[in-house]
């Protein structure tokens, strides 16, 4: 045998390590290398997925509502009961409101205003565009989201198609809402076409006996989601306490709520007649900044486009509290020189006049008269007495703070606390174990669902913090009301759950 590499008598030497012959052995083991094998890349593309599903999930209505899941009950009273407030106000009546959640897992929320008009609740249904008519206002309103019928539609949706506790998804869930105004009644069906990943909606309508007033009720779902925790039942004394609050902050409110066929309050308004900036009230040049102002003018240009009119700078000065007289508004145009310019024109075709916008709200500063922080509504010592009484506290321990002024963007605001002892909070024994502080909260008129003073501009301090220095924790029998009216508030988030303070607030 001769040594001569790769022929097949004497093979490589990765083989002939391989090789361990044994003694009268015939054949030889031949062990290969193994081959190498080239793994398949993957090549990422980027998918188009509709916003439209935002609303089609418990994480997306999360970050819509700024609110988890458990506190999604409170959210649908909150969201309507601030609709039905302004909707009555709108209409220049005293409010008068009843809430009704019913075994069937229904919530119900009545108001005595004018109604929603068949157009509004289209474009309620349009997922593609926000229909707010707050939004582009800066005035003291309760809220701006812009999008919380939108929501509300699809929360029981959600509820009944996902679950915690289970991997079986329903496919099939819906959500149902009802809105009964002006004598018909809308249905709404809220599902989803999975197929092209979007919203499917169906609205029917039909004649009903309801004409003044809106009645929307939500279908909160039952049965199948028994197997999880039922949070409308574990909603209720949150539920309660929510709606009980709003009489502390509205005198001229009337409310009625019943739980399960039994009613938990009936409060009659302590002053129908009260006054307060109303939605319908015009708005003030000086509450607005350059960008604030321009956002206003391209919601007014972009709607006027889409009604196919136009409008001139002259119409769009009595937008403005003090500038609908015709000789104020002569003198305006001409120190802007735009007497007889549509407002689409003024507002730029190509680039936005930020320049003129900025000469224009001079102008419309300097030829009208700041808002005083009364004219914005006071809530008052006596309406304020009444709900302490009338939740247990004592008159002898009742104190009554009233704070106005302006912050440093030239906003005028109110800051009113009511304060004191709860009867029990008298005495020494077990009995005073059984109260905890009733804590009631709210920014213009609307109550928040939790602390909404969280954090107090550069101090970074909360309404929190200052109560535990004063030693009021949760557990102490004490009252506290604390309310703000403002003409401008930053929310943090889109569920408008807390607020930024400048530091001269606190």
């Amino acid at each position: 045998m001769t040594n001569h590499p790769n022929t097949v008598d004497d093979p490589p030497p990765q083989i002939q390590q391989a090789q361990k012959p044994t003694e009268g052995s015939q054949f030889l083991p031949i062990v290969a290398k193994p081959t190498e094998r080239r793994e398949h890349k993957l090549t990422r593309v980027a998918f188009a997925i509709s916003r439209l599903m935002e609303f089609c999930s418990e994480k997306e209505l999360v970050n819509q509502t700024g609110h988890n899941v458990e506190y999604w009950p409170l959210v649908i009273l909150k969201e309507l009961f601030d609709n039905a407030l302004d909707a009555a106000e709108e209409s220049e009546i005293p409010p008068e409101i009843e809430i009704i959640v019913g075994k069937d897992g229904t919530i119900t929320i009545t108001d005595n205003a004018n109604g929603i008009a068949a157009e509004t609740i289209k474009a309620i249904l349009d997922y593609t565009i926000r229909v707010s008519s707050r939004e582009a206002y800066v005035s003291p309103t309760r809220g701006a989201q812009g999008n919380a019928l939108k929501t509300i539609l699809a929360m029981s949706y959600v509820i009944d198609r996902e679950s915690d506790f289970s991997e079986v998804v329903n496919d099939e869930a819906v959500g149902i809402t009802l809105i009964e105004t002006r004598g018909e009644q809308h249905r709404i069906e809220f599902k989803v076409d999975h197929v092209n990943s979007q919203p499917k909606l169906n609205h029917t309508v039909t004649p009903c006996t309801f004409r003044r007033g809106t009645r929307i009720t939500v279908k909160w779902p039952t049965g199948r989601k028994q197997q999880r925790e039922n949070w409308l039942l574990l909603s209720e004394r949150p539920f309660k306490q929510l709606a009980e609050a709003y009489v502390w902050f509205n005198p001229h409110l009337t409310l009625r709520g019943v739980w399960h066929g039994k009613e938990f309050i009936n409060v009659k308004a302590t002053n129908p007649t009260w006054e307060k900036w109303r939605p319908c009230n015009p708005t003030s040049a000086h509450w607005y900044n350059e960008d604030r102002l321009q956002h206003y003018m391209a919601a007014h240009v972009a709607r006027d486009r889409d009604l196919k009119r136009e409008r001139s700078v002259r119409d769009f000065l009595p937008e403005f509290r003090g500038l609908s007289g015709t000789i104020v508004r002569r003198k305006i145009l001409t120190e802007i020189g735009c007497s007889h310019q549509s407002l689409a024109q003024f507002f730029g075709v190509d680039q936005v006049n930020r320049k003129g916008i900025a000469k224009l709200l001079r102008a419309m500063c300097k030829h009208s008269k700041p808002v005083q922080p009364k004219h914005l509504g006071v809530i008052g010592r006596e309406h304020l007495k009444t709900r302490f009484l009338a939740a247990g506290g004592n008159i002898e321990t009742f104190k009554y703070e009233l704070e106005t002024g302006y912050t440093e963007d030239g906003i005028p605001f109110v800051i009113e606390v009511a304060f004191g002892l709860h009867q029990t909070g008298l005495t020494w024994g077990p009995s005073s174990s059984f109260v905890t502080r009733k804590f009631v909260a709210g920014v213009n008129w609307s109550v928040a669902i939790n602390n909404p003073f969280r954090t107090f501009g550069r101090t970074g301090q909360g309404l929190e913090n200052m109560l535990a220095e004063l030693r009021v924790n949760d557990r102490e029998p004490v009252i506290c009301a604390v309310h703000l009216a403002s003409a401008y508030v930053r929310y943090t988030d889109r569920g408008k759950s807390a607020i930024v303070l400048n530091g001269e607030d606190r």
